[in-house]
């Protein structure tokens, strides 16, 4: 507590219909954003109409049906490279995506388990 003051937040949220307001009381701002995180995730938006969510999620897979990700098989590229970090070719994808600098198309090997990116000889380019 800095010279006696202490932080104050009021949470508006509507419960059945109701505005409920919730005061937060505490002495450093780390505490305030706490209360209120753990106050907010109490009440999601769409907590009283769960058919809001339905229709974010339907949406979300609509735009993915439209727009799918291309399927690499191993057949089309060779063979799967071994993981540096975790020793197992397991997990690995090829992921194909635009250079940063260049624009142009590009693709790389990336492990799922361990989040590293496979470059052969070592080489980005």
């Amino acid at each position: 507590m800095i010279n006696g003051t202490r932080y104050h937040a009021e949470v508006k949220v509507e419960l059945e219909g109701r505005e409920a307001r919730i005061n937060v009381f505490a002495d450093t701002l780390a505490e305030i954003f706490q209360d209120i995180g753990t106050i907010c995730s109490q009440f999601p938006q769409d907590w009283m109409n769960p058919a809001k969510r339905e229709i974010v999620n339907a949406e979300r897979k609509a735009a993915q049906l439209r727009h799918p990700k291309p399927v690499i098989k191993a057949e089309e590229t060779g063979e799967i490279p071994v993981c540096e970090y975790c020793g197992s070719s397991d997990f690995m994808e090829l992921i194909r995506f635009n250079d940063k600098k260049t624009g142009k198309p590009r693709q790389a090997w990336k492990c799922q388990s361990c989040e590293k990116w496979h470059f052969p000889n070592g080489n980005k380019k």
